[in-house]
């Protein structure tokens, strides 16, 4: 199975960039994964890809550019040329830059993937909260969400997220990945510091930090649980469209013979 991923993958400022790293590690080792398509921003240049461990084929295209507003039109067109089996959208506030507007044309992406007929998951970070708004823009933001709510799978990490969706929007296509890790018994306390700091994976962990514990817990990090989950969506999702297709395909045999 080939998937598309869009994210802010560079590691460096953006702490996205730094959970789009172990996602991918991941995805990359998963037996059910074929390739992964990388649909990143313009910033990616050569570096970052230093993954060591075996997995499959990682295709990088550079097609949006933080804060412009075509972002939207450009990954519809690399996703239209790459073909990929399924689409994880990984969003985070700020994702697309410090433009409200161009983030808030990035949740589209979701309902574009859903008029193509493509599966799609969304690995949803932060969830605007539509009472922290005034009443116009209160108005936009519950659309926006809504808009993501369109993806054929949700995946949050925030337990309050969980909450939020189910009460106000009513979401049947939710999961919710605790991102709470395994506090080892020989850790010291400065290291507990570091680790304090990584605890709720919503606010998003640094690499190297995981790096440095994942040889010290059984699960580091819940970010394992986060691909299962996503891949399990993208096969069943992937196997349904198949079947729809086929039983068309008969369904039209049958009519013209």
């Amino acid at each position: 199975m080939r998937i598309a991923i869009i994210t802010n993958y560079p590691i460096g400022k953006d702490a996205l960039g730094d959970y789009a790293y172990h996602l991918i590690k991941r995805f990359r080792q998963n037996e059910l994964i074929s390739e992964i398509v990388l649909l990143t921003n313009k910033r990616f240049g050569k570096e970052g890809l230093f993954f060591t461990e075996l997995g499959c084929k990682i295709q990088v295209k550079e097609c949006w550019f933080l804060n412009s507003l075509t972002n939207v039109f450009s990954i519809n067109r690399a996703i239209k040329e790459t073909k990929p089996d399924a689409v994880l959208f990984d969003f985070k506030k700020s994702m697309f830059g410090d433009n409200k507007i161009a983030n808030a044309l990035g949740m589209l992406l979701p309902f574009v993937c859903k008029l193509k007929k493509i599966p799609n998951v969304v690995v949803w970070h932060e969830i605007y909260n539509e009472d922290a708004f005034k009443s116009t823009t209160k108005f936009l933001v519950r659309q926006l969400n809504r808009f993501m709510q369109l993806a054929d799978g949700v995946v949050v990490t925030k337990q309050s997220h969980e909450k939020l969706l189910n009460e106000k929007y009513s979401v049947k296509n939710i999961i919710f990945v605790s991102q709470n890790i395994n506090i080892p018994e020989e850790l010291k306390v400065s290291q507990l510091t570091k680790l304090n700091q990584i605890a709720n994976f919503g606010d998003i962990i640094e690499y190297d930090v995981t790096e440095e514990l994942s040889g010290k817990t059984e699960e580091s990090i819940w970010i394992n649980k986060v691909v299962d989950v996503c891949v399990n969506m993208f096969h069943e999702l992937v196997e349904k469209k198949a079947y729809l297709y086929q039983k068309k395909v008969k369904k039209f045999i049958m009519e013209t013979s």
